[in-house]
């Protein structure tokens, strides 16, 4: 498989922020998918000793996210935006750095991943629903992302936050719409290495 050929991986080390919505429009991409290795990623707002939302912030910034439920992931979904935390070296020629990425969450529990060099095309999708899966997924009572890699002894844990309204950046362009995920991927001790911002295809590739 040459270099531009998509890459699958199934041992995910994702998880989700519950963060302000304004985290959105600050990450650094230019292009949809693309790493920016600057980018400040917040901390994990479930962590224990995180600081709740205070009582007096914008009504707009407390309503704007949510923890998921297992019906929200269902489907193909898209990564438009990613960001890395400021001690991370980003290795690009790692497929988790790709600037091309799908996931697809299937009811019977299933997990698959696809991340590509190149845009994503119809063939590539096809290639990805027909291949084995390794991985399982599942929800937990506090919206908190658990999956489970065949063969990797360790649970992986994420959070998971649904946005609920659009985020503008300053220029005016949308760079959040409602139903968006945002996923922070966490290390062993729970701190967050990077974060990625999916978006639902509402159609498959046929």
């Amino acid at each position: 498989m040459s270099a531009a050929r998509p890459a699958f991986r199934t041992s995910l080390l994702l998880g989700v922020v519950l963060v302000a919505a304004s985290a959105c429009a600050s990450w650094e991409a230019a292009a949809p998918g693309q790493a920016a290795p600057d980018a400040a990623v917040a901390p994990d707002a479930t962590a224990p000793g995180a600081r709740a939302s205070a009582p007096d912030a914008p009504r707009a910034e407390r309503d704007a996210l949510r923890p998921c439920t297992r019906a929200d992931l269902l489907g193909t979904w898209q990564v438009v935006r990613m960001g890395a935390a400021r001690a991370v070296t980003v290795d690009r020629s790692n497929p988790e750095y790709y600037p091309h990425q799908r996931y697809v969450f299937a009811a019977n529990a299933t997990l698959r991943y696809l991340a590509a060099q190149k845009a994503i095309t119809p063939e590539d999708h096809r290639a990805l629903a027909a291949a084995s899966t390794a991985a399982t997924w599942a929800v937990d009572e506090t919206g908190r992302l658990l999956t489970q890699p065949d063969g990797v002894p360790r649970q992986e844990v994420s959070t998971c936050a649904v946005l609920l309204g659009a985020v503008r950046s300053e220029g005016g362009g949308v760079t959040g719409e409602p139903g968006d995920l945002l996923l922070t991927r966490l290390d062993a001790q729970g701190r967050a290495v990077s974060r990625r911002q999916l978006r639902r295809l509402d159609r498959a590739p046929e």
